[in-house]
C-alpha cells in the first residue's frame, strides 16, 4: 500500500489468476523475475527533488504485480526497506508519512496533518508503506516514531491507472500512484511525474498481457486434455 490505501492481491477476471512463473526458468539478473516477465524495460528514470523512503512488508517483496520496486528504480533518490519494524531515523524534522487519517483508530496518536504552512522548511523526506491495508496498519502500530510524522493524505485522487489489481476502497492507489502524486502535490510539478505514469502503464500492460498469454496456455492443454 501506499498511503490512500493497499495493494491488493485481489485480481480481476478468473483468467488473470495466474499460477506462480516456475521457479526452473531463467530469471532477470536485475528485477528478479523470470524472464518473460521481466519489468526492467518499464523503468523511466525520474530525477525527485523530495527524497523517499520506501518501508516494504516483507509479503510484497515477491509479489509479481507490487508497483514499489518499480517506483525505487525509477526515482533518482529512493531508499527501500524490507520489514515490519524499522529503526527510528536519527533526524525526522523534514520528514512526512503519506498516509490516511487515523484519527478514529485509538490505538494511534491524533495525527499532525501536514500542510505547506505549518512546515516552513519543506519537506525533504517522503516516507511509503508498501503492504496491504492490514498489514500497512500493523507497521504503524510497530513503529510508534512513523505515526508521530506529519500525516500528507491524498484528497479524492483521479481514478487509478491499477487496471490488475482491485482495490479494496474506492481511494486506495498502488504505492507508484500515490506516490507519484503526492510527489506531484508537494513540488508543484506535474511535468516532472510524467515518467513514473509512463511507467505505470508499461508496467501494466506486461501483467495484462502475461495474464492472457497464461490463460491462452491454459486454455490449449484443456483442450488437449478434454
Amino acid at each position: 500500500m501506499a498511503a490512500t490505501g493497499a495493494e491488493t492481491h485481489t485480481v480481476s477476471g478468473a483468467c488473470e489468476s495466474m499460477a506462480p512463473l516456475s521457479t526452473s526458468r531463467q530469471r532477470c539478473g536485475v528485477c528478479a523475475r523470470p524472464l518473460a516477465g521481466c519489468w526492467c524495460a518499464c523503468v523511466r528514470r525520474v530525477s525527485n527533488r523530495v527524497q523517499v523512503l520506501i518501508l516494504q512488508h516483507p509479503d510484497e517483496v515477491h509479489q509479481a504485480k507490487n508497483t514499489a520496486a518499480l517506483l525505487h528504480r525509477c526515482l533518482d533518490r529512493a531508499h527501500l526497506q524490507v520489514g515490519e519494524t524499522f529503526d527510528v531515523p536519527s533526524s525526522m524534522g523534514a520528514m512526512v508519512l503519506l498516509y490516511p487519517d487515523t484519527s478514529g483508530d485509538a490505538h494511534l496518536p491524533t495525527a499532525r496533518l501536514w500542510t505547506s504552512s505549518n512546515n516552513a522548511a519543506g519537506v525533504l523526506t517522503l516516507v511509503v508503506l508498501d503492504a496491504t491495508w492490514r498489514k500497512s496498519r500493523r507497521m504503524l502500530y510497530n513503529n510508534p516514531w512513523l505515526a508521530t510524522l506529519p500525516r500528507f493524505s491524498l484528497e479524492a485522487p483521479p481514478q487509478s491507472r491499477y487496471a490488475i489489481r482491485r482495490a479494496n476502497g474506492k481511494d486506495q492507489r498502488s504505492t507508484l500512484e500515490a506516490t507519484a502524486l503526492a510527489l506531484t502535490l508537494l513540488e508543484g510539478d506535474s511535468h516532472r511525474y510524467q515518467p513514473l505514469w509512463q511507467a505505470m502503464e508499461a508496467f501494466v500492460e506486461l501483467q495484462q498481457r502475461l495474464a492472457r498469454e497464461g490463460c491462452a496456455r491454459r486454455g490449449a492443454r484443456e483442450s488437449t486434455s478434454g
